[in-house]
């Protein structure tokens, strides 16, 4: 059997994959379109309503979550990361494929896990008054985990994966051009990281960063569970009991310029940094065996930072 000549599946394909392109983006153009057109709806004086009452207290409630599972995930993603990566300790390999597991949990099931745990009449309060002989809630403190900082908590302990993934990956892709020169002038693990490793690594982990903020702007369940009014929830909330479908779409309008600010602030902050991995040294990066034993002192300490700024003018790893 014949086949074709080639220029004649150009024909067709061409204009058929073109076509699926502006059928994609149509679709996904779509929902945004309805959005604007249902904001232009009267709403009566529901807006200046909103805009006295709600909106304010919905964007700073927003904004100091936001804020928070920031550098929640951060400290946590980058850290154990970090700690996966560069030393080499018992249960490592299961460590680094558990750690991402929390995003296989919804975050509204873990706000009802976290508060029964650690409500008043759940199993650790009711332990502490078994041991200090405490007979109800007055007679001690305990923080209150239906909080903005306990939703806070809450958030960063379910979407650091986001940044961990991102992080170990890069981490994982690092060389020893950097780190091996620095290790054999005595340079201690966390000048390490600090000075080489992290720096390599933060445009992956601001992508991380933003992925977990758009997590934490998208839920619904967990805020209302936690008494935390953001602005996803007063949409939801302005919607069903104020029965304004118009209010809640020009809120929504008003979140989505909020979501294009955080893509902009992620791409600002990768806009001057470039990273590449060396092709000519496919050598990996062996971990640190845990030991617990010392060996740095001042001189190798001041070695590594002249070495740290001489690799890093002559390497085009990480360039600002």
């Amino acid at each position: 059997m014949d086949r074709w000549p080639a220029r004649f599946h150009l024909r067709w394909q061409a204009p058929a994959f073109g076509g699926m392109v502006v059928a994609a983006g149509f679709l996904a153009i779509a929902p945004l379109a309805s959005l604007i057109v249902l904001a232009f709806g009267e709403t009566g004086d529901l807006w200046t309503h909103l805009a006295r009452y709600v909106i304010p207290a919905a964007l700073a409630q927003t904004a100091l979550l936001l804020a928070g599972v920031a550098v929640v995930t951060i400290i946590i993603g980058a850290s154990t990361a970090w700690l996966v990566t560069t030393f080499a300790f018992p249960g490592r390999n299961a460590l680094s494929w558990l750690l991402p597991l929390p995003l296989a949990i919804p975050t509204y099931i873990v706000a009802y896990v976290y508060v029964d745990i650690l409500d008043a009449l759940g199993p650790v309060q009711s332990a502490l008054r078994a041991i200090f002989g405490w007979h109800s809630a007055a007679d001690y403190w305990f923080p209150n985990v239906r909080s903005l900082a306990g939703a806070i908590l809450l958030f960063g302990f379910v979407l650091y994966p986001y940044v961990y993934l991102a992080a170990r990956a890069m981490f994982q892709t690092q060389g020893p051009l950097f780190t091996e020169p620095a290790r054999m002038l005595g340079a201690r693990p966390w000048e390490l990281a600090r000075r080489i490793t992290v720096p390599l690594a933060r445009p992956a982990m601001s992508v991380g960063v933003s992925l977990a903020l758009l997590e934490t702007l998208n839920d619904i369940g967990a805020s209302e569970y936690l008494g935390v009014q953001t602005l996803t929830l007063s949409i939801f909330t302005t919607w069903l009991n104020r029965g304004s479908l118009a209010g809640a779409a020009q809120m929504a309008c008003l979140m989505l310029l909020i979501v294009i600010a955080l893509i902009a602030l992620e791409r600002q902050g990768r806009s001057r940094c470039g990273f590449a991995v060396s092709a000519t040294d496919p050598r990996d990066l062996s971990p640190i065996a845990l030991t617990g034993q010392h060996d740095g002192s001042p001189s190798s300490a001041a070695s590594f930072r002249s070495c740290s700024v001489s690799c890093c003018r002559r390497g085009t790893s990480y360039t600002r």
